[in-house]
């Protein structure tokens, strides 16, 4: 009720003046009451909330698990340890060793990775394209169609979430917060330096954790201010309606329909596979992995390990000595006692020479389902993948209580069940698995090839999200660059698109979503005028020195350079021009005949020189710019057609396309508008130092001006022959890269830092297949868009296809 609260604090504020706000703080007061009966009427019965062993959890976050004991609990993201090459999970691996010698044997430390279900009706509603009744709904309805056939492969219905929790003896909540304060800094960077992304959580966060497991099909709706007039505890926020741990079976019943199992790690063999909490995770059900580790201390270790030997040395005393009594070899001892000694002498030294500690760990797994049948299902697939990673898992009998609070990320273990490992041998069961992308309200780029899950990404949200999208010929980068358009236009409102399109591949796409096509060419009749000017045009800046500038630039290409001369007569010219239609209401914009107008009329020989000199581009067969705009530039989509842009005029023709688009930026971001562009062939801005200049730096101040660039190339080598595109490629978070010739990838690989085992990705991959970067995220993913679909034959850039859909299209016209 937040109505309520800011409407007490406004009279608060007041101290309650009148009589009116104290009748009103009176009812509000009351309301509470009521609302405090009614939460104590519906909380679950303290039977079941005394099953959760906790004391308190604090807002802050910190938990009094029991008296005198702590913990803390943050979120940690997934890194890719699986596709990464070899020379690299050593890397991570050994990382992750000394983070876990970095604990001290005071502390627990506890990774909870969770498998729960998603809200497939909340996710589809954030996936999929409401209607506008802008004529585009029946390209959504089939878009959403391809998505809801997308949601239904793979594991789109889990979510995989990762948790850190820490605890430690503390005498009270303050002491607390220093103690476990330090060491959450210290793992939180080394997490950090991992790859990882974390998150603490605070108290009302690890309560939505905890109420997700025991009541994962109810809303989770509880604010610490209730608390205030209800007179409840936290637990009741969280505790189902019942619990039944049944006496004579090991599953047991928690809430209104639901069954749970806890299975632990009974043996492990010395060749355990560090994939094994990867293919637990991968089965496709309701399930969490719980790891206890407690830090002990070196000179406890090497005590414990030593009195094992002793113990052991005196065993084989025995056992030689029975051996010489009855007549045998007395060097042959039992074979388990053999091995048991050779382990822990390996164990000592280990701990003495190699850089590693003991830790006590305990593993378990926590499965939950409506059908009890199936719930004994998953159990024997866990079992199974147990099996094939050389461990054996069983049922945690006569201790479901006992294992189901273990299991919870409250930091404390229950379950006396505990290995005796170093620190490599604890390390084996790594958390890490591989990374996904999915986040609310982004755009469908794929399924991601590791997890088979749907990418959805939202590139608004990464700091410089300017992009490349890069591939040879046929392995789907056109594709990948309509589908985003497409999605753009349909989804955003306050999103425009332009293209600017030097081999024509777009205009079958444009036609059909209503976008307007400029052919910018000698012979053309659209034409656009590159003084056009808006009063954004600069940033706190006057617009017409800018401008100026554009066209000093523009005369220099044209005329091969300038003079000190020229430049002022041609600045006093723009000047001049602009003059006139800013002081006469109603004027029409200026264009270069006006310019060369005003440059004739100068007195300086120099002024009469470059008027003749420009007269062709003004006046004679090149004067195609010299015209006013006479296309609508202010449609949603806008393609400009640059594939019959003549020798002479390529360079001078790209640069003013370029700055049309500025034009339409700088006038999007006053509305509040999202800029998209496209720039196929991008190669092409960086043959002429004049355009590839202009173009960098029309790229490096998008992002400021709320635009999202993305260049699209198959001549990688070409690209990369630049220092500025170098640059721009390595400063831009987003990048989908598809099939690649090996030179290219070579290049590529060791611009972007590209493993072997993600190379695999982008080297002689299927159509549509390839890695994705996202920030610090990289995801191989591929993608197969169903043909029989209109949208299909608009994005298709196959010659065949194309000319078919053409050809279909011209029947239904002529119909």
């Amino acid at each position: 009720m937040p109505e309520l609260k800011k409407s007490e604090e406004k009279i608060t504020k007041k101290n309650m003046k009148s009589g009116k706000e104290k009748k009103l703080l009176s009812k509000l007061q009351k309301q509470k009451k009521v609302r405090g009966k009614r939460q104590r009427k519906e909380a679950p019965p303290k039977t079941a909330q005394r099953t959760i062993r906790y004391r308190r959890m604090f807002e802050d976050g910190y938990c009094e698990v029991e008296e005198g004991f702590f913990s803390k609990t943050f979120s940690i993201s997934d890194i890719n340890y699986l596709i990464a090459q070899r020379e690299e999970q050593l890397d991570i691996f050994s990382r992750y060793c000394e983070l876990l010698n970095s604990c001290d044997s005071s502390t627990h430390l506890q990774i909870n990775i969770i498998n729960k279900k998603r809200d497939m009706e909340h996710f589809q509603e954030e996936i999929l394209f409401d209607e506008k009744g802008d004529g585009l709904d029946d390209h959504r309805k089939e878009m959403n169609q391809m998505l809801q056939e997308k949601v239904a492969v793979g594991q789109n219905s889990l979510v995989k979430e990762k948790y850190v929790t820490l605890s430690a003896p503390a005498k009270d909540h303050e002491q607390a917060k220093q103690s476990i304060g330090r060491l959450e800094v210290e793992l939180e960077g080394q997490f950090n330096d991992l790859g990882c992304t974390t998150k603490i959580l605070d108290g009302q966060d690890r309560l939505e954790l905890l109420h997700d497991i025991m009541q994962p099909n109810k809303m989770f709706n509880f604010k610490y201010q209730d608390l205030l007039y209800s007179g409840l505890t936290t637990k009741s926020a969280i505790a189902p309606s019942s619990f039944n741990f049944r006496k004579n079976r090991n599953t047991f019943e928690f809430g209104s329909n639901l069954n749970g199992k806890v299975l632990f790690l009974r043996e492990l063999s010395a060749d355990i596979s560090d994939k094994l909490i990867a293919e637990i995770t991968d089965i496709a059900a309701s399930l969490q992995i719980s790891i206890h580790i407690d830090p002990v201390a070196q000179d406890k270790a090497f005590d414990i390990v030593k009195s094992k030997i002793s113990f052991m040395e005196l065993q084989k005393v025995d056992e030689q000595k029975k051996a010489i009594k009855g007549g045998y070899d007395p060097d042959m001892i039992s074979y388990e006692l053999k091995y048991s000694l050779e382990e822990a002498e390996l164990l000592l030294e280990n701990l003495q020479n190699r850089n590693q500690k003991m830790f006590k760990v305990t593993f378990l797994i926590f499965v939950a389902h409506e059908n009890e049948k199936e719930l004994e299902e998953i159990v024997q697939q866990i079992m199974s993948v147990g099996r094939k990673n050389n461990t054996y898992i069983d049922t945690l009998d006569f201790m479901q209580e006992e294992g189901f609070n273990t299991i919870l990320p409250l930091g404390k273990n229950h379950v006396d069940i505990q290995r005796t490992l170093t620190t490599a041998s604890t390390a084996i069961f790594v958390p890490f698995t591989a990374q996904e992308l999915m986040q609310k309200k982004g755009i469908y780029y794929g399924i991601n090839a590791m997890t088979k899950n749907m990418i959805i990404f939202d590139r608004k949200t990464l700091k410089a999200p300017n992009g490349f999208i890069l591939g040879t010929p046929g392995s789907g980068k056109s594709f990948a660059v309509k589908k985003e358009e497409v999605s753009v236009l349909l989804d955003d409102e306050n999103s425009e698109v332009i293209i600017v399109d030097p081999e024509r591949e777009q205009m079958v796409l444009a036609e059909g979503l209503g976008g307007e096509i400029v052919q910018i060419s000698a012979g053309a009749q659209t034409f656009v005028n590159p003084m056009d000017i808006t009063m954004n045009y600069g940033d706190d800046e006057n617009p017409v020195i800018l401008k100026t500038d554009f066209i000093l630039s523009i005369c220099d290409l044209l005329l091969g350079g300038l003079t000190a001369g020229q430049k002022t007569v041609i600045d006093r010219a723009c000047r001049f021009a602009y003059s006139e239609y800013f002081n006469a209401q109603g004027r029409a914009m200026p264009t270069l005949k006006d310019f060369h107008r005003i440059l004739s009329e100068q007195p300086e020989e120099d002024a009469k020189s470059l008027a003749l000199e420009l007269d062709i581009y003004i006046n004679g067969t090149l004067s195609v710019f010299a015209n006013q705009t006479n296309v609508n530039t202010n449609k949603r989509l806008v393609v400009y057609d640059t594939k019959d842009l003549g020798k002479q005029l390529k360079t001078f023709g790209m640069m003013i396309v370029l700055d049309q688009i500025w034009n339409r930026i700088t006038r999007n971001r006053a509305r509040g508008i999202r800029t998209w562009i496209y720039f196929e062939e991008i190669q092409l801005y960086f043959t002429n130092d004049y355009c590839a200049n202009y173009f960098f730096e029309l790229w490096s101040r998008a992002r400021k001006w709320g635009a999202i660039p993305t260049g699209i190339t198959q001549n990688v080598e070409t690209l990369l022959l630049n220092d500025l595109a170098r640059r721009m490629l390595s400063n831009s978070d987003f990048i989908m890269m598809f099939n690649q010739a090996t030179s290219d990838r070579n290049e590529l690989a060791d611009l972007l830092n590209i493993s072997k085992q993600q190379q695999r990705h982008i080297t002689k991959s299927e159509e549509g297949s390839g890695l994705l970067f996202a920030g610090d995220t990289i995801v191989p993913f591929y993608d197969k868009f169903p043909i029989n679909t209109n949208l299909y034959k608009m994005m298709s850039t196959k010659p065949e296809e194309v000319y078919q859909y053409q050809q279909e299209m011209n029947l239904v016209g002529e119909a």
